[in-house]
């Protein structure tokens, strides 16, 4: 649950709940996504702490009133289900976040679930990905020796050595070549241009 949520539940605008609240409400229900801006808190937690019980519910390993409950998840403990952020998914993959975005675009990986305004992919999503036969986001993009890696062979126009051939009789105007070849002004130009240069070359 964000914040904004926990104050919906308690029926007040977000701004006076913390206000009032979020202070204490900090102070006992440790956050889910440490470091980072929109603060995400276990749902369950939340619920228990806004409806004044303990956590977790065994009395012997109830915490002082002044201490922060521990975490709901133990640490390193992973669910499938967990969502994940394009971080926390990079690192699942071994890639960059901004590769997981691409994916997410091209379909190599699922669309993600939108919530709280940003996007979030289940961890057996990633993790499916991850363990896929391709392998492709192992080494993304282009593989050594792809024909595509190759620089473009120059294009050579027939017509520049014609417009050259013709400027050696007599000298042609960006007016004769739109004429001649039907081109636009700016492609006329550029023909006489490489027509002059093959001819000094």
């Amino acid at each position: 649950m964000t914040e904004d949520d926990i104050a919906t539940v308690t029926g007040l605008p977000v701004h006076t709940w913390r206000r009032r609240h979020a202070a204490a409400f900090r102070t006992r229900v440790p956050v889910v996504n440490p470091g980072e801006r929109l603060r995400l808190y276990d749902e369950e937690q939340a619920r228990a702490y806004m409806s004044g019980k303990h956590w977790p519910n065994r009395a012997t390993a109830e915490t002082a009133d002044d201490e922060q409950w521990p975490t709901a998840v133990p640490p390193g403990a992973e669910h499938p289900e967990d969502l994940l952020t394009d971080k926390e998914t990079a690192n699942v993959l071994g890639i960059r976040d901004a590769t997981v975005r691409a994916y997410a675009t091209t379909g190599y990986l699922a669309a993600g679930i939108e919530r709280h305004g940003r996007t979030w992919w289940p961890r057996r999503v990633a993790e499916a990905r991850r363990d896929a036969d391709d392998q492709h986001h192992a080494t993304p993009g282009r593989k050594p020796g792809d024909l595509r890696n190759r620089a473009p062979r120059p294009r050579r126009d027939p017509r520049i050595a014609e417009i050259a051939e013709l400027t050696t009789r007599a000298p042609l105007t960006t007016a004769d070549v739109v004429q001649r070849y039907g081109v636009g002004e700016r492609t006329a130009q550029r023909l006489l241009a490489a027509a002059r240069t093959r001819a000094e070359s």
